[in-house]
């Protein structure tokens, strides 16, 4: 009591039991630090609640929990430092336990219950409102009405009290949520199932998110609707042309790009009506825009010959074609013009190549003139476009004047992309995505030889071809031929990335790029190589040393399991206990920035599967003078030479700051402003 001094301390002689005093003591003081902590604890859960969103009036759900979850993790790690305090702990060992099974429990419960909230919210428009999962999957959809009414009944009796431990510890809810969250892994598994089932009737579906391809199969009887989604299912293009039944939006007549050029459809094929499952007419759309395709090629493949009789002129010749089947038809009329030429060589003809050369130089300026009258967008991205490949085109020929090239044998004629309009060769296993009786697009590099595949990629432009972009054409086409990947390594801003695109456009191929990360896990990876083998497309796995080393060493099986596939020149292969078809253009490449942190280095097994490329800084000098030229400068040549000669002795003459950028990117920006000075 309040009477109590020091001499009674020294009258109880309490000074000759120090060391008991001292363990007494400090138990107490312990004890007390012990039950201050627990009853506050007791205190803060006893009156912690929890707040419910009620803008669904059937059904409350969670709120934001993070405070919550936060503050239990902070008082469960104390009761766990609690209950390791032994003796000091007997005193309440019972409140002890008491609050460290609630705490447990809420833990438990919360985790379960966000998991199914969060789960519930994304299937229940699924299978509730969907007609058709509910026709595909009819006892799952019972099966999910019966869970989904037991959820509403959980949420709402919840919802009568706020306080989080009494909602979490009532008797019976634990097991109602494991039961729920049993009934919708069950619904979820079915989904899944359905939806591969969709994927390997057209495989294009592997590369749309789950929420768009459970929108398209939903609405699979409304054309009109499924057509907003066709962006992320044909990477070029946005929507069809319903004009001749707007209404429905049954006939299609053409396709429009997401740049905005519209392509109609020849007579031959005609229209085509969208009817049936989805999976089935999309996949018939798909064959179907490459007829239309080959057919507008072989239009203006004829249509050509205007230009030597002089009907008309090919400046404007190209208005009457999509821009990638005008650039197509210029590159096989280029392949046939420079075989002829070099028949004229060995025929006699000293001079063929030079003027053919000459011919070059003409149409080049022609194009030149029509860019720098023309203001529309469309047409000058169409113009430019022809302009980068027409340059390259000339280059080479006037390479093989320079170094007397005389025979169509010669290495330097064969290392280059060659388009021939031929018969497909019989008794051929090039893939054709064409009938084998019509003419096509023969795509011919050194000994590797593909039929064009296509793909619509729109107005896009193209990069320009310089020899490292010839070098990196001849080394990923050769990969191919050994059945095997690309893997172009090299600093950031050389072009790893762009040139595997570019050279997919050139070959008419789909293409789809992968931003990797170590998120990535195998089942990914799995769903990416059923796409794209069942495609026949290219993926481009960007930074693909970002991936953790245990995804790699799976990843290795997979795509050794698709090469063995095409070595065998096999039409279904077994992947991951499945059998899927074969389509042999399917090809992977893997870029690389070597020596940044964080990156992991290759298994030996996976990096026998791809071939190297070393990217390295590209030629300023043949990009200068080829975006001149798309400008409408007719001197490019000079000009270039004097603007890399002054950003080279900038770059090298001046101090090394920060705001001084000498580099490809700050070229390209100064050029774009170039026709408007």
């Amino acid at each position: 009591g309040p009477e109590f001094s020091f001499r009674h301390l020294l009258e109880l002689e309490l000074h000759h039991f120090s060391d008991d005093v001292y363990d007494i003591v400090d138990q107490s003081v312990k004890e007390s630090k012990i039950e201050a902590k627990l009853e506050g604890i007791r205190k803060t859960w006893s009156k912690m609640t929890v707040d419910f969103d009620n803008n669904r009036e059937d059904c409350p759900l969670l709120a934001d929990l993070s405070e919550v979850l936060e503050r239990l993790e902070s008082d469960s790690l104390e009761m766990l430092s609690m209950t390791s305090q032994g003796r000091f702990i007997e005193f309440c060992k019972q409140t002890v336990d008491e609050w460290s099974e609630k705490l447990q429990t809420v833990d438990s419960v919360l985790q379960v219950w966000r998991k199914f909230q969060t789960n519930w919210c994304r299937l229940e428009p699924i299978f509730m409102q969907s007609d058709d999962i509910r026709s595909q999957l009819p006892e799952d959809s019972k099966r999910f009405e019966m869970l989904d009414n037991s959820w509403k009944d959980l949420m709402m009796e919840a919802s009568r009290s706020s306080l989080i431990v009494e909602i979490c510890t009532a008797d019976g809810r634990a097991q109602t949520l494991e039961d729920i969250t049993d009934a919708l892994d069950t619904c979820e598994r079915s989904l899944n199932d359905y939806l591969e089932q969709k994927k390997k009737a057209f495989p294009r579906f592997y590369f749309v998110a789950n929420g768009a391809l459970l929108d398209i199969l939903s609405n699979g009887n409304t054309p009109l609707k499924v057509a907003e989604y066709l962006g992320d299912v044909f990477d070029g293009i946005r929507t069809l042309d319903f004009s001749k039944d707007p209404v429905m939006g049954r006939v299609a007549c053409g396709h429009c790009a997401k740049d905005g050029e519209f392509v109609p459809w020849p007579a031959d094929p005609g229209s085509f009506v969208l009817e049936g499952p989805v999976e089935q007419y999309l996949a018939g759309l798909e064959s179907h825009i490459r007829l239309a395709l080959r057919e507008i090629l072989e239009q203006a493949r004829t249509s050509a010959e205007s230009w030597e009789l002089g009907d008309r002129p090919r400046e404007t010749w190209l208005d009457d074609y999509c821009a990638q089947l005008s650039l197509l038809a210029t590159q096989v009329i280029w392949t046939e013009e420079t075989t002829r030429a070099f028949e004229d060589m060995e025929a006699g003809s000293e001079t063929a190549m030079r003027d053919y050369k000459r011919v070059n130089d003409d149409r080049i300026d022609k194009l030149i003139r029509r860019v720098q009258r023309e203001s529309n967008k469309e047409l000058r991205t169409k113009v430019i476009t022809i302009i980068t490949i027409d340059v390259h085109s000339r280059d080479v020929i006037e390479s093989f004047v320079l170094q007397k090239v005389n025979e169509a044998n010669d290495f330097r004629w064969g290392s280059q992309l060659r388009f021939y309009w031929t018969v497909y060769p019989p008794g051929s296993t090039l893939v054709s995505f064409t009938p084998p009786q019509q003419k096509t697009c023969l795509i011919k590099i050194c000994d590797w030889a593909t039929c064009y595949a296509y793909e619509y990629i729109g107005n896009v432009g193209r990069l320009v071809i310089t020899p490292l972009t010839d070098r990196c054409y001849i080394t990923l086409t050769q990969a191919l031929n050994l059945c095997l990947g690309g893997a172009p390594a090299g600093p950031a801003g050389t072009g790893k990335t762009e040139t595997t695109k570019d050279l997919s456009r050139a070959l008419g191929l789909p293409i789809v790029v992968f931003n990797c990360s170590d998120q990535m896990t195998y089942q990914t990876t799995a769903q990416i190589f059923m796409g794209l083998a069942q495609v026949g497309a290219w993926g481009c796995f960007d930074e693909f040393n970002r991936i953790s080393i245990e995804v790699l060493s799976v990843v290795s099986t997979q795509y050794k399991s698709v090469l063995d596939a095409i070595r065998a020149n096999s039409k279904t292969f077994l992947f991951v206990d499945e059998e899927l078809r074969l389509v042999k253009t399917v090809g992977a490449f893997i870029t690389m920035n070597p020596g940044y942190a964080g990156r992991t280095e290759l298994p030996e097994n996976l990096k026998a599967l791809f071939r190297s490329v070393a990217m390295i800084v590209p030629n300023l000098k043949f990009i200068c003078e080829n975006m001149l030229m798309s400008e409408g400068f007719t001197n490019a040549r000079l000009l270039a030479h004097k603007f890399v000669t002054l950003y080279s002795l900038s770059k090298e003459l001046l101090s090394k700051q920060m705001h001084y950028d000498w580099g490809l990117r700050a070229v390209k920006s100064l050029l774009r402003q170039a026709r408007q000075a």
